[in-house]
């Protein structure tokens, strides 16, 4: 049987020994039902995992001893994803799925056709709550980067230093993903895809994309809802990258 996992703080950490606090002893206190003598795996959010056993269970924390640590593989390629800022629930679905599938950060952002600033920044500590539960899901050990909401401009002056830059544009008719990596040369150690906002791109953000050194591509002819261009597109690079392969995270 798998072992239940939880999210730990590195503070909590002291020797041997771990502490859980707050919701995550909650859920293994008066969900889960767990008792001393228990096994259960622990995550720091930074790629570290915890094998602890259950020493002793209070209404205030849960005490544990660490019994062996690991650490999971990097992936070969660095994946980052710019995804404009998508009304409801599509967002956490996005914060979700990218988690699972190994995204390294997430850069929402705000463009012309789509969401407004209103409420958005207080949505990002709901949005890293979600990538932590995906992380429980999927046994992965290290948390995607939730960085705070800014406007298309600024994502294009300030973003991770990538060695390919990559747009989504339903509009875009000549430049495919598997022609453009059938001429791809240099190895790479980092890329960067962004997608647009249910309205699309417009033509003078397409332009000022171009100007800072993404390239636009396209999926096909099909016109995706924006939340499913963003998991499929992260699907399509994460196994054209070689970060589905097992070991990678």
């Amino acid at each position: 049987m798998t072992a239940h996992r939880f999210f730990i703080d590195p503070a909590c950490f002291t020797g041997n020994s771990a502490i859980l606090t707050g919701p995550e002893a909650h859920h293994l206190r008066s969900v889960l039902r767990l008792a001393p003598g228990e096994l259960i795996t622990l995550f720091d959010g930074s790629g570290n995992r915890f094998s602890a056993r259950i020493d002793k269970i209070s209404k205030k924390d849960i005490l544990t001893t660490i019994i062996e640590k690991s650490r999971d593989q990097p992936t070969p390629v660095a994946l980052h994803l710019g995804q404009s800022v998508l009304k409801g629930q599509k967002m956490e679905l996005v914060a979700q799925k990218a988690t699972e599938l190994g995204i390294e950060s997430i850069h929402p952002f705000l463009s012309e056709h789509g969401a407004n600033k209103s409420q958005q920044d207080k949505k990002i500590d709901r949005w890293q709550r979600i990538t932590m539960e995906a992380c429980k899901q999927c046994n992965r050990a290290g948390l995607p980067r939730i960085y705070p909401v800014i406007n298309f401009e600024e994502l294009l002056a300030d973003h991770p230093p990538c060695d390919l830059k990559l747009i989504f544009w339903e509009k875009e008719s000549e430049q495919s993903l598997t022609g453009l990596f059938a001429k791809q040369q240099q190895p790479l150690t980092s890329v960067m895809i962004v997608i647009g906002p249910e309205g699309g791109f417009s033509n003078v953000e397409i332009d000022n994309a171009r100007k800072a050194g993404f390239i636009p591509v396209s999926m096909g002819t099909r016109v995706l809802r924006a939340e499913t261009a963003a998991i499929t597109a992260t699907a399509i690079l994460q196994f054209i990258l070689g970060n589905l392969s097992p070991g990678g995270r």
